[in-house]
């Protein structure tokens, strides 16, 4: 950015029209630059909806991890943060504007690039300097055309107080009112001018850290995380190889041959449906599917969420220094370090080994008790092997400990270019680097597990006590460790940057004077993730018929194979700002402002963005102001060039938590809303899944016991580029009455259109069988098993299980949103109301009405509607409505305020007739400043102790943990001296 930019620091959205006549009004206000343009000018004039909030906004989130205050803007839908545990990031703090994905909202500093921190191309929050940062802004609509791909949704740009003078010191901690969650940050930051003011210099240094949360310190998420593999073992008689009933009944009184069936620890065997029989070893992951309660099951299944953590521990470190050197006018040198170190941590409950990863056992086992044996010799094919799915709890949880260490350099020279109107120059060059080791524990090698269990001995002969792999097994540490994994992953990220930026006046017009910018740049990524030989091995392993396969030997953390690629991207621009009309009836002023950016990359060849936007001041205070926007993104390297590796996705569950049959979870399963009796469709639903797999003999009893199935991942080099389309267009007003209760008063409405051509993603599992069982009755209308969605899964054809998924990266059809952000902004002095002088009020609201929200699949298809829904899909929370408001009283050195949090109801994606009642949270905080040097502040977050709703299908912990509050009320205090 220029050398003004830090001035937007003090702006507000809704103050734009007051700051623009204070401009003119002042011929010593500095230049500067909106984010959105390249252009510097001496007002605050935006022609894309840009909302502002600051270093203050953020201290009144009580929070260390500046995300939190971005999860907030109801502009955005919350993605991965300190709750994403499973599904995970890796620990790291990423924003989506709109839900249109990260990788579309592009994240800056000070308006330039920051470096990405995975094969996605996307910034890490948690390696920015917050103690530094003095305002974000936020603008909607694509700005490719300004800064490059990845700007697709909209900018985030961090802009930091380079010019801070002074040594400043920080203290704040917080936790809830249980006595945990307790977080706590630290930092110092010295400036000043150096060289007689040619010179200035900053230096902020940064810690933080944050406590771990399990699922099972909170009422709501101690009981879910539902799972068909327990550690007491289960197995599925194939279809064509099934017990006979008489057995089965002899076993379990009311069992059927199609019923999964369990191995409880005295050696009889129990039946998952019903739970008939079921021996429970105790305690709350046994006991969880039946406490009474909103998720109380008929069925056994075993309840993990309890082991898994709800908030992630995080340790952090920052470090960000700036300086600058005017040699004279023409020549100021100036460069910039950042540098950030973080460890964080995730948990899960131990390693599954369930379907695809399961095993066989022969029936020379040693292990077999006498009623598993009599139950296996009333097979057909008695000596046949049979399937074994397992958690293996002897082993502990599975643990990823996550280390970053993050770095940025940028260094460049800007100044004015002598004998031009008034013209400058700003030329950069950027390097950053992001190294990542993930160090996991918990993981099971498949391999070895299946040597134990074909050993005639049980394994005793290769290590001591053997595998005994019916009810929970005690391992000795001999065979703990012969089964046991321990896996290394390290990735590096870098990027370079070399940028050159030209502005100023071209000429006068009679409406005023036009002004341009031109420009070029080159940018270089690299990414190399080297996996673990352990994750990426595979081995030859039986299935049903005996036969050996190659399969991944890795079971726990998922499989994956190393990676590596780069992409190069050379890039011109130019933008021109016309006055066009000034000083007439009804057109105070009228301007556009034009765009255009080429750009010529390695992987996807030459592809261009352009802009038009329009603003109209159509008398003192009003102001109408819009445009539309072609957009660009170029595929990540992980889109392009990621191998297939494995996955578990999350399928849904066919009953609801009050017992209704939902349409979720495996179409073909009895208990779901597809073939509930009576239901359109529902014998041709029976047809299409004997046709997928599902032996005849078990469909009319068939049920999928897991919410989760095997998947593969991976990239395509094929792929081409994403474009979108972006409309915006609104009103901004400033009171022009001079009454103290108005004249204060201002406020904006503006509409937003954007749609995506060519979405770069994958077809998720949850809507491969929507469509293959045609839940929409266009997708598949003839239910035909060689229809496009149903050849993306497989099923085990001798127990029709959902077995493989193929969710790689593809051009699909069209994502598109459309809504409405409003803004509201007020002031007053209580004086000037006639109240007493007790200082000033002031009021804000933001917030956003969600028009439509729809993404096709595949071109031509169907669209899946998802406006105001919730579902079991990461970053997918759309309420119709979303607001932050906060009322503010300052009287000289006190200050007081209030945030109130608005989150809309929602219907549940995968069951309409459940819907999430709107949530508010009530936010309360103080300040004092005790003389000039010391400032106190305090806060109470979610004073009402509001907690997550429950609902099933979910995301995590019962809930959408990136959306709602997980922690109920909260308090924080902190400490500001500055000197």
């Amino acid at each position: 950015m220029f050398a003004g930019a830090a001035m937007v620091a003090a702006a507000s959205l809704m103050a734009a029209p007051a700051m623009a006549q204070d401009a003119q009004e002042d011929d010593s206000v500095d230049d500067i630059v909106v984010t959105g343009s390249r252009i510097v000018r001496q007002d605050y004039v935006a022609n894309s909806p840009i909302v502002t909030v600051s270093q203050e906004d953020f201290q009144a989130t009580g929070s260390v991890n500046i995300d939190t205050l971005i999860n907030d803007l109801p502009q955005f839908t919350p993605a991965a943060n300190a709750s994403s545990n499973n599904p995970s990031a890796g620990g790291q703090a990423n924003v989506q504007l709109r839900g249109l994905g990260v990788g579309r909202t592009l994240v800056l500093m000070n308006g330039r690039r920051v470096v990405p921190s995975n094969a996605s191309s996307v910034v890490d929050l948690n390696i920015l300097p917050t103690a530094l940062i003095s305002s974000i802004e936020t603008i909607t609509g694509g700005a490719s055309s300004t800064y490059g791909s990845d700007a697709v949704a909209g900018v985030l740009n961090f802009l930091l107080n380079n010019d801070f003078e002074g040594v400043q010191l920080d203290f704040q901690y917080g936790e809830s009112d249980r006595n945990d969650a307790g977080t706590d940050s630290v930092s110092l930051t010295v400036g000043g001018d150096v060289a007689d003011g040619r010179g200035h210099a900053v230096l902020s240094l940064g810690y933080s850290n944050r406590e771990l949360i399990f699922n099972r310190d909170r009422e709501f998420s101690s009981i879910g995380g539902f799972s068909g593999a327990s550690p007491l073992g289960s197995t599925v008689f194939e279809g064509t190889n099934l017990p006979s009933a008489a057995a089965v009944t002899a076993a379990i009184t009311g069992a059927l041959p199609s019923h999964t069936f369990g191995f409880n620890n005295n050696g009889t065997l129990f039946a998952y449906q019903g739970a008939r029989d079921f021996i429970s070893p105790g305690g709350s992951d046994y006991e969880g599917f039946r406490t009474p309660g909103p998720l109380q099951q008929t069925d056994f299944i075993y309840t993990t969420a309890g082991l898994n953590y709800m908030i992630l521990p995080q340790t952090r470190y920052n470090a960000f220094a700036s300086a600058s050197y005017e040699i004279n006018p023409a020549a100021e040198v100036y460069t910039e370090f950042l540098f950030s170190q973080y460890d964080t941590a995730n948990v899960l409950a131990a390693t599954p080994a369930a379907t695809g990863t399961g095993f066989r056992v022969p029936t020379t086992n040693p292990f077999i008790s006498a009623e598993l044996r009599s139950v296996l010799n009333s097979r057909p094919n008695p000596t046949a092997n049979f399937q074994l799915n397992k958690r293996f709890n002897a082993l502990g949880p599975r643990q990823g400990a996550e280390s970053y260490s993050v770095y940025q350099i940028t260094t460049g020279i800007r100044g004015d270019l002598a004998g031009t109107r008034d013209w400058t120059y700003d030329a950069y060059l950027s390097y950053g680097r992001v190294d990542n080791v993930t160090t996991q524990s918990g993981n099971v090698s498949r391999s070895a597990v299946q040597r134990l269990l074909d050993a005639a001995d049980g394994g005793a002969s290769l290590c001591a006590g053997g595998f005994n792999p019916f009810g929970e097994s005690a391992l000795s540490a001999a065979c703990a460790a012969y089964i046991g994994r321990l896996s290394k992953n390290t990735t590096v990220t870098d990027q370079r940057v070399f940028e050159v930026n030209l502005q100023g006046g071209m000429f006068d017009l009679p409406a005023g004077e036009v002004r341009v910018a031109l420009g070029g740049s080159f940018r270089e990524q690299d990414y190399r993730f080297v996996a673990d030989s352990g994750l990426s091995a595979t081995a030859l392993l039986p299935t049903a018929s005996g036969a050996l396969t190659n399969q991944f030997d890795n079971a726990g953390f998922n499989a994956g194979q190393s990676l590596s690629g780069s992409d190069q991207v050379y890039e011109g621009y130019g933008e021109i700002l016309i006055p066009l009309l000034a000083d007439l009836p009804f057109i105070r002023s009228l301007e556009t402002n034009l765009g255009y950016r080429v750009s010529s990359y390695d992987s996807v060849g030459k592809v261009d963005s352009y802009k038009a936007d329009l603003n109209w001041e159509i008398v003192d205070g009003l102001r109408v102001r819009g445009g539309v926007q072609r957009a660009v993104r170029a595929p990540s390297i992980g889109e392009l060039f990621g191998p297939q590796n494995v996955n578990f996705p999350n399928v849904g569950t066919p009953v609801s938590t009050a017992g209704a049959r939902q349409f979720s979870g495996d179409p073909c399963d009895i208990r779901g809303a597809y073939r509930a009796p009576g239901a359109a469709g529902a014998a041709s639903v029976q047809t299409l899944c004997i046709a997928q797999g599902v032996p005849t003999q078990i469909i009319a009893t068939y049920t999928f016991p897991n919410q989760q199935t095997q998947g593969l991942t991976g990239g395509n080099p094929n792929l081409f580029e994403e474009t979108a389309d972006s409309v915006t267009g609104g009103i901004v007003w400033q009171s022009p009455f001079s009454n103290p209760w108005l004249s204060n008063l201002s406020g904006s409405l503006d509409y937003y259109k954007i749609e995506i051509e060519d979405v770069v993603g994958t077809v998720s599992v949850t809507e491969q069988l929507r469509r293959c069982y045609n839940f929409d009755g266009a997708s598949n209308p003839t239910y035909s098993p060689t229809n496009t969605y149903c050849l993306l899964f497989q099923r085990d054809p001798g127990t029709g299980q959902l077995t493989n998924t193929f969710e790689t990266n593809s051009n699909l059809g069209t994502l598109r949103t459309s809504g409405v952000d409003f803004q509201i902004d007020w002031r007053a002095a209580l004086a000037d109301l006639g109240a007493p002088d007790w200082g000033q009020l002031s009021l804000n609201v933001t917030g956003t009405w969600l028009e439509n929200w729809e993404r096709q699949d595949l071109p031509g298809a169907v669209f899946t509607e998802r406006t105001g829904t919730i579902s079991n899909s990461f970053g997918l929370t759309l309420p119709e409505w979303k607001s932050l408001t906060s009322v503010n009283w300052n009287n000289g050195a006190f200050g007081v305020g209030m945030r109130w949090r608005y989150q809309g109801s929602v219907e549940n994606f995968n069951n309409r007739a459940n819907v999430i009642d709107g949530i508010h949270y009530f936010d309360l905080n103080a300040s004092w400043n005790v003389n000039d040097a010391i400032a106190l502040r305090a806060g109470v977050n979610n004073v009402t102790d509001e907690l997550a709703p429950v609902y099933s299908p979910s995301v995590a912990s019962n809930t959408d943990p990136s959306t709602y509050d997980l922690l109920g009320r909260r308090y924080y205090v902190g400490l500001t001296a500055r000197f």
